[in-house]
């Protein structure tokens, strides 16, 4: 075979058997996870994302779009793939959902004097009024987590930052509580000073993941992808990615 025609496959195939396409992908401002710098997507989600298209031979065009219309057009295919996506069968009906990427965790806040500590049953917000971000993952944690209390009163805002602010304006009431991410949620707090609000129990800690189109990206590829996110984690390479921003890579996952 004529070396032309190799250097011709060597560009239409990965190293890691993908073939070389435009992918398209959409995401939220959703710091420190996911927001735009001079017009460009940037943040740690970002760059695992470049990491693993380089290796794929792939080339990722990345857009910032509100997350409702983020996720509208990934659901109608108009796009290759999304992020930040936390693996669940709502989920799991529109993409193939990627090993999780950065460990998150679902805490409840509270303001300062309210006394509670959340130590694992759901029994103890009953009678009370829960903020959550959505349509999101942390929406349906909330939505799970009430489920069978009684007296419960959930809120859905539409970003982090209401919910936040409402909590510490006692818009939930007194003894109002706020699910959040908890990375985001203290970047809130700092970036708003809002210092009258403390966290008040763990409830879930889980992973961010890639959300690549069923309709637009085949299970090869979809596999493909997962290996290449594999073995970043894996080398080390997602950790040294992560480290600048200070966020704990998920465990690694084939």
């Amino acid at each position: 075979m004529k070396a032309q025609t190799l250097a011709m496959l060597a560009v239409m195939v990965g190293a890691h058997g993908a073939q070389a396409r435009d992918m398209r992908f959409v995401t939220e401002p959703f710091p420190p996870y996911t927001y735009a710098t001079d017009g460009r997507a940037a943040g740690p989600m970002v760059d695992v994302l470049q990491a693993a298209c380089a290796r794929l031979a792939w080339r990722c065009d990345i857009e910032v779009l509100p997350w409702r219309r983020a996720l509208g057009m990934a659901q109608r295919a108009e796009v290759e793939g999304i992020f930040t996506v936390v693996d669940s069968p709502e989920r799991r009906q529109y993409f193939h959902v990627s090993p999780a990427v950065i460990e998150g965790r679902y805490v409840l806040f509270a303001r300062a004097g309210n006394g509670l500590q959340y130590a694992g049953d759901p029994q103890v917000l009953a009678g009370r009024t829960l903020g959550a971000y959505g349509p999101s993952a942390t929406a349906l944690t909330l939505e799970a987590l009430v489920e069978g209390v009684a007296r419960v009163r959930t809120e859905i805002e539409p970003d982090n930052r209401t919910v936040m602010r409402k909590l510490a304006a006692g818009r939930y009431g007194e003894d109002g509580l706020a699910l959040a991410n908890e990375a985001v949620a203290q970047l809130l707090i700092r970036e708003d000073g809002l210092h009258s609000l403390q966290p008040a129990g763990l409830v879930k800690v889980f992973g961010y993941s890639f959300g690549l189109s069923r309709q637009n990206v085949d299970l090869a590829q979809a596999q493909a992808f997962a290996k290449v996110l594999y073995e970043l984690c894996r080398t080390g390479r997602t950790g040294e990615l992560l480290k600048p921003y200070g966020l704990p890579p998920s465990p690694c996952v084939r």
